[in-house]
């Protein structure tokens, strides 16, 4: 018998047909949801593109459709945390966009929140997060090291100028 995990992945992959037919109505209910949730999230997507709401169900498709090939997907995953970081997304943002999305599958494809196909989603939007969380918190520790090591050398060059 399969974990619960690879049958959830198994889902994702048969199931996101269905998801992505539905991704302009599931995305445009998800930040309604979120925006709803907490007004801070709103304030990061004042500048976005209206299809802003369809790019986080594709990137939730990539995701569900290629996790087992990280490889293929951390090149944008990457680039999601560089921008999260940019704008000041914070971890704790995740949670509440996971809810969202959740209800926003259930109402939109008329299904109960305990439905397995649910519960796979929700899945794979769990691991989606933990996945930005990560390599934004990785990019954050690595930045703040490069402006130490910046400012050491800019320190011990300004100590040094009257050497020459």
């Amino acid at each position: 018998m399969l974990s619960a995990n690879l049958r959830y992945l198994e889902l994702l992959k048969r199931t996101y047909p269905i998801i992505k037919n539905h991704s302009h109505e599931i995305g445009e209910k998800t930040y309604n949801y979120m925006f709803a949730e907490n007004s801070d999230i709103r304030n990061l997507f004042n500048n976005t593109p209206p299809s802003q709401s369809e790019r986080l169900i594709d990137t939730i498709i990539l995701y569900a459709t290629e996790v087992d090939n990280f490889e293929l997907i951390f090149g944008k995953l990457d680039k999601i945390a560089h921008v999260h970081i940019q704008h000041h997304v914070e971890n704790d943002y995740y949670p509440i966009m996971k809810k969202a999305f959740t209800q926003s599958l259930c109402d939109v494809l008329n299904l109960d929140k305990d439905d397995e196909l649910v519960g796979a989603w929700s899945y794979g939007i769990a691991k989606l997060s933990q996945e930005l969380i990560h390599i934004e918190d990785l990019i954050r520790k690595y930045t703040k090291e490069e402006k130490k090591v910046i400012e050491g050398f800019n320190e011990a060059n300004d100590s040094n100028t009257n050497v020459y």
